[in-house]
């Protein structure tokens, strides 16, 4: 089966979604004031638990998309809140369930 399959792009999430989006991982910044460095991506597969201001979702996959030592922000079982605009900068997709 085809990695895109069975996924399609999502503008609206609703709960009990299973939402699929990229993230950036970001390294501790290294000054008191600096913007921190951005040194890898993370894919982070959930389920929408609850719709508010913030999306709390509890995290089904983690894959690390880039290459390097950036250790991976969140773990399987993992309870996250993200905002709707936070996901959709990462090409959020929702998974087709048939």
């Amino acid at each position: 089966m085809d990695e895109k399959q069975g996924w399609v792009l999502c503008q609206n999430p609703a709960k009990g979604d299973i939402l699929r989006w990229n993230e950036p991982l970001w390294a501790v910044p290294n000054k008191p004031r600096g913007k921190p460095d951005k040194i890898g991506e993370q894919q982070i597969t959930a389920t929408v638990v609850i719709m508010e201001e913030l999306l709390e979702l509890k995290v089904l996959d983690v894959k690390k998309l880039s290459s390097g030592a950036a250790p991976l922000k969140v773990k399987v079982g993992d309870n996250i809140r993200r905002k709707k605009t936070t996901i959709a900068q990462g090409t959020c997709h929702k998974k087709l369930l048939v």
